[in-house]
């Protein structure tokens, strides 16, 4: 057979070579095309910036201008925080080459088949270029596909037989963009969000559109805002599975008949009035995630938002929920969801078991030194108006575990917890914790016990809008007469050998506020001391002791604490060995105490003292046998008015400045106490007689002979409070 028909060879000649012509073109073309496609070349041209936009491809075949098929295809391109890949099994399309003249690249059309969409956002961002009308414009008018496999945006994928057709036009460098008219849809679709299954048997019907517009008209989330967008669901729904028995909560789904149904229109922003959700959402949860019922969730929308939802009521757990809430208008703000809240009004009732209750508390403390340990039943009546918490809206939990650390001391015991929005100027909430019977540890021993008692009562209150509520939180703690058991166990707070509680029991009496990091404010404490015994400067007492401890003031930034006004009462009390006359007692009033709590830890104090004689005073010094005779006859000389500065470290108590006085008596006195050594000096006067004594360690030595002037010589054991940044004199460094 002839290579040329003989029918085209009596052709005149000038056809015959225009057809040759044509003829080697396009074999050219099939050439040069073909191999453009499946080599390295096509990589070059289209893969210019690969951290923006790349294309891969397996086999690819044209056989006419402007036309290709190609295999396996894979396209990735980034903008600012936004990834999206598409794959395809196979994909044809149409360039209009007239166009590439004019420097657009538009394709009227491509089909594609096998496909798979994946949307995420990630934390390194490519900056979009600045506003451009210089860059080529890039014009797809219908990319469709009968065969689309599945569509990912960010933990939600959808999976099934679906189906679109998209069109978009853009300019590169900065130029406006469009999407056109494009629909999308599933039937059989299954819905996972976060690997958790929430729909299947699903049909979903999405149509949608934006108009030409520049990127930094609407950025981002605002692109919503210039959107045409309508969604349409019927699909069967699964059981959301909330198994808390573990160490962490796993979240899962299980099969269910129920159903979610949704037709929702938004444009520009808007919803739009007609469209409506309705879901019907079974629920387990819990430890093995009991059956708690079906939850009833509708969205209707008309010139307002309209949000109900129901759980009947469960006999077994006493779960229920009903929630009636309205949104005015139908503007939805996808920028800055949280405005939404100054628009939402409405009432949400219900009850329910938790497994943890500590989510309260955390609305209320910075740091967790308040905590509801453990789950129980919340049953609460909210009403919201404007997006605030109305007064009458309550909280309740019948019983709960309640646990709060104040100072270093951890209180805890069963406790009913009521909350309840007030009326103020804000609004306040107010967290009532009553605990009819506690009990009272040192946070680093909580075996031991401090003190236990009953009616201990809680009130946390603040600013009822929640993003204020932590910021201005104050709490009151109060009990009365709680039990303490020995006293012995406060040995831990003295810290010094000479001071040592040996026992005795007390009634302990609290009222505290705090702030929202648990830090006392103010507050007092009331110690009532029943046949307490301890140890103090060499001497064994026992008596009835009773302290009245304020804070004034406290800067818990810097550690500094004002004690001023803390008072001491001492009666009953007998010295080992002491022959005298039972029932001696004294009072002591401070009339400035600062705490310095910050390493190293300092009290330092002066007090006025009032005592029924000086003989626990001189007792320090030396025992009774040791004094002269004209001295023996002082140490029941009547009441006594004292004044002394005291300064207290860990393993160090120093007194200085201790003066006193009655009708017969004058007395100077200074003690530093270090560990188990004494150190100090003692003059006393009566008329015209005085004595001093030194003490060191266990070595006294008497001073009969102008005992004044040797007392004055003496160095001090504390500086001089009334000269402020006087130095102490040489050898006695303020320890």
């Amino acid at each position: 057979m002839p290579l040329i028909p003989e029918r085209v060879r009596r052709w005149p000649r000038p056809w015959r070579v225009a057809l040759l012509t044509l003829l080697a073109l396009y074999a050219l073309y099939l050439v040069a095309g073909n191999v453009f496609l499946n080599t390295p070349l096509f990589d070059a041209v289209t893969n210019r910036k690969p951290e923006k936009f790349s294309l891969q491809t397996g086999p690819a075949l044209t056989l006419l201008p402007g036309h290709a098929v190609v295999w396996n295809v894979r396209i990735r391109g980034q903008a600012n925080h936004t990834v999206y890949i598409f794959r395809a099994d196979r994909a044809s399309a149409w360039i209009s080459l007239v166009h590439l003249f004019k420097r657009e690249v538009r394709i009227p059309g491509i089909n594609a088949t096998g496909v798979e969409a994946d949307i995420q956002r990630v934390e390194k961002a490519i900056p979009p270029p600045p506003r451009g009308d210089r860059g080529w414009n890039i014009r797809l008018d219908a990319i469709h596909s009968d065969s689309i496999r599945s569509g990912r945006f960010g933990k939600l994928l959808i999976a099934g037989q679906g189906h679109g057709t998209v069109g978009f036009q853009k300019q590169v460098k900065g130029g406006p963009s469009e999407l056109f008219d494009s629909t999308a849809g599933f039937e059989q679709a299954t819905i996972t969000y976060d690997g958790v299954k929430v729909l299947d048997e699903a049909h979903l019907a999405a149509r949608f559109h934006y108009p030409r517009h520049y990127r930094d008209e609407a950025p981002g989330l605002r692109k919503f805002g210039i959107t045409f967008a309508q969604l349409q669901v019927d699909g069967r729904s699964q059981a959301i599975k909330i198994d808390t028995a573990g160490p962490h909560v796993k979240v899962g789904s299980v099969p269910a008949e129920a159903r979610l149904t949704a037709d929702v229109v938004m444009d520009r922003g808007l919803l739009q009035p007609g469209s409506r959700v309705v879901w019907r959402l079974p629920v387990h949860a819990g430890v093995h995630a009991p059956d708690r019922g079906l939850l009833s969730l509708q969205l209707d929308v008309a010139q307002d938002m309209r949000v109900q939802a129901r759980l009947p009521r469960d006999p077994e757990t006493g779960s229920e929920l009903h929630a009636d809430l309205r949104v005015t208008g139908r503007k939805i703000p996808f920028e800055a969801p949280a405005e939404l809240l100054p628009r939402l009004s409405g009432q949400v009732r219900g009850a329910w078991r938790f497994e943890s209750l500590n989510w309260i508390a955390d609305l209320f403390v910075r740091k967790p030194w308040f905590k509801l340990e453990g789950g129980g039943l919340l049953q609460g009546d909210l009403r919201i108006a404007d997006g605030q918490l109305a007064p009458g809206s309550s909280l309740e939990v019948p019983q709960v575990a309640a646990i709060a650390e104040v100072a270093g001391v951890r209180m805890q015991g069963d406790a009913h917890a009521l909350g309840r929005i007030v009326e103020g100027a804000p609004p306040q909430a107010e967290l009532k914790v009553d605990i009819p019977t506690f009990r009272a540890a040192p946070t680093d021993s909580p075996k031991a016990v401090l003190f236990d008692g009953k009616a201990l009562a809680l009130t946390l209150r603040g600013d009822a809008r929640l993003q204020q509520l932590r910021d201005g939180m104050r709490a009151q703690l109060r009990f009365t007469d709680a039990r303490v058991p020995d006293l012995s166990a406060y040995n831990r707070y003295v810290g010094n050998d000479n001071v040592r509680l040996l026992g005795g029991t007390a009634l302990l009496s609290g009222d505290v506020t705090l702030d929202a990091a648990g830090r006392v404010g103010q507050g007092r404490a009331d110690l009532r001391g029943t046949g307490a015994r301890m140890q103090a400067a060499g001497l064994s007492l026992r008596g009835d002791a009773q302290v009245k401890a304020r804070l004034q003031r406290a800067d818990f930034d810097a550690g500094q604490f004002n004690l001023g006004g803390t008072t001491l009462s001492l009666r009953n009390v007998q010295v080992d060995g002491d022959t005298g006359k039972g029932g001696w007692w004294g009072e002591v009033d401070l009339r400035s105490g600062h705490i310095q709590s910050e390493a190293p830890f300092q009290v330092d104090a002066r007090a006025d003292l009032r005592l029924r004689d000086a003989g626990p005073l001189l007792g320090i010094y030396a025992e009774r046998s040791q004094y002269p005779r004209w001295v023996l006859g002082l140490l029941d000389s009547g009441e006594v008015q004292a004044s002394g500065q005291l300064r207290w470290r860990r393993e160090h108590l120093a007194v200085d400045d201790l003066q006193a006085e009655n009708a017969r008596l004058s007395l100077r006195a200074r003690l530093d106490m270090e560990q188990a050594q004494r150190r100090g000096d003692l003059y006393l006067r009566w008329g015209l007689l005085g004595a001093g004594i030194e003490l060191d360690g266990g070595k006294r030595t008497w001073h009969l002979a102008g005992a004044r002037d040797w007392y004055d010589s003496r160095p001090r054991v504390l500086p001089d409070a009334s000269t402020p940044g006087r130095a102490n004199p040489a050898g006695t460094p303020d320890r």
